[in-house]
């Protein structure tokens, strides 16, 4: 399973093991008959006669790169959204509704998912605001719930170490402290990087009245600064 999709489930596991959800199904929304289990959860009573009315939604998190100079895959800032819907009227039966009000779970969600640590993410999970928000479906009352996790790098890692450098007798020579980083150089002013810069292999002589600019590149690596000489 994936990264996401096991932070998924262990939190829909955190809502599901609570007295408060006994009687309100808590789904995932990679399960392949989710509109069906929504439709049953709100609906009528069914024939086993469990608790209708009111239902909780894990949605797919959604994941967010913060160093995008680092060569992955990781995650960094995965936004978790639980998504309780309602259907008032039957969620009221005395008889057959849950007794759950939409609001109350919403505010049981936070309780128990901020700074929950699930095994699948590098910190605790955190409630962002607005932790509770009015949702927009339009048949039925509905809250979203947010959150955010870490599931890549805890720290900011390491930095190449910028390249140096050297003109001898018009050739220039590129250096870089950082070993195995691979340097990339432009020589038209833009930003050097491996899809638009010259790998650099050995000493070269640009024309003159040009901008070298240089940057150096390794996987797990934050991208060395710029450095950069006329020539």
């Amino acid at each position: 399973m994936s990264l996401l999709a096991t932070l998924q489930q262990q939190c829909a596991d955190r809502l599901q093991s609570d007295p408060l959800f006994a009687h309100v199904p808590v789904l995932t929304e990679r399960i392949a008959d989710i509109e069906s289990e929504i439709a049953r959860a709100l609906g009528p009573l069914n024939e086993q006669g469990g608790k209708t009315g009111l239902v909780a939604i894990l949605l797919t998190p959604t994941a967010n790169v913060n160093f995008e100079n680092v060569f992955g895959p990781f995650f960094d800032d995965i936004k978790i959204v639980v998504r309780l819907i309602e259907n008032v009227p039957v969620n009221q039966d005395p008889n057959t509704g849950t007794n759950v009000a939409a609001a109350d779970a919403a505010e049981k969600v936070c309780s128990l998912l901020h700074h929950f640590q699930p095994d699948s993410a590098n910190g605790p999970i955190t409630a962002q605001k607005p932790s509770i928000a009015l949702g927009n479906d339009p048949k039925h009352l509905s809250y979203d719930c947010h959150f955010k996790a870490s599931g890549g790098l805890t720290t900011i890692p390491p930095q190449v170490a910028t390249p140096a450098i050297r003109a001898s007798s018009g050739a220039y020579t590129i250096t870089c402290a950082t070993v195995g980083a691979a340097i990339f150089h432009t020589l038209d002013g833009s930003n050097p990087m491996p899809r638009n810069g010259s790998l650099y292999t050995a000493p070269f002589t640009p024309a003159t009245g040009q901008t070298l600019n240089v940057r150096a590149f390794l996987a797990g690596y934050l991208t060395s600064q710029l450095a950069s000489i006329g020539t």
